[in-house]
């Protein structure tokens, strides 16, 4: 077996050892990869990738109308990978993420048909600023829409009862809690077995809809949509939705979906290190 690892001011690779080699020297050659990776700052992400389904009148299907997977580049170094969501405004499908440790901004990416990956800046601002949010504010999780006005950022409180809503400012260039929206919306008639940290929002040009994911199998969906009041549990919806035919990867724990005008898309994001 041969160990390699890499020079990350110019990532080429080096043979370290070889079975010839002594125990002592493999110790120390893998202690000396954990460290460049973990305090050099200069690790990179070799690959990150969204594997997508379709709505096919009943269930998400993967692949049916849809690129399988689609990978994601130029990513800032702090991105945090676990929080994330995608909208499509009929222009571009766009791809966010926020930074670690951090919630007042949110870097974005875009899909470039030309190569087919999400690519960090294209056709969009890289960075979008988040203002105002409440103490109570949830920032574990996040999701986007575009109602076809207004690209609205939502989070939930604290006790998961209730959405905080945000919306884009032309004016300031960033998002701001309680813009030209509602700024707490409640969520009612919820199963007992949904996962909280697992949901995703979106706007079919008929209803803003809410999902969750069961906790005990992240391909059944619960559908909830806005009733003018709150995010009711099977308001004008399908209640539950299963995805098919996922393949079996180390996904983060937030699924997305989107609609883009044609299709209903459902997303798992894949990091690879």
């Amino acid at each position: 077996m041969t160990l390699i690892f890499y020079n990350f001011e110019n990532p080429v690779n080096y043979a370290l050892m070889n079975h010839s080699r002594n125990a002592n020297f493999y110790i120390k050659s893998i202690f000396l990869v954990f460290f460049l990776f973990v305090f050099s700052g200069k690790a990179y992400l070799q690959n990150c990738k969204l594997y997508q389904a379709s709505f096919n009148g009943s269930e998400y299907v993967y692949a049916l109308n849809s690129l399988p997977s689609i990978s994601v580049v130029g990513a800032p170094k702090d991105t945090d990978w676990t929080r994330w969501s995608i909208v499509n405004d009929r222009s571009v499908y766009r791809l966010y993420f926020m930074p670690i440790g951090r919630s007042d901004k949110l870097y974005q990416f875009g899909f470039n048909p030309s190569t087919n990956r999400y690519e960090y800046g294209y056709e969009s601002m890289p960075v979008i600023p988040v203002f105002g949010l409440p103490f109570n504010t949830s920032v574990s999780s996040f999701s986007i829409l575009f109602d076809g006005e207004t690209y609205r950022l939502y989070f939930k409180s604290k006790d998961n009862l209730s959405l905080y809503q945000c919306a884009y400012n032309e004016n300031t260039q960033r998002y701001e809690f309680g813009f030209n929206s509602i700024a707490e919306i409640l969520i009612s008639n919820v199963p007992n077995d949904i996962d909280l940290q697992s949901w995703s929002m979106l706007y079919d040009g008929n209803k803003y809809r809410l999902y969750f994911a069961s906790k005990n199998n992240r391909y059944q969906l619960f559908q909830f949509a806005y009733n003018g009041q709150t995010y009711e549990y099977g308001y004008g919806s399908m209640p539950i939705i299963d995805v098919i035919g996922m393949p079996t990867k180390n996904f983060v724990k937030k699924f997305n979906i989107i609609y883009d005008g044609e299709h209903y898309r459902y997303y798992n994001l894949e990091v690879i290190y």
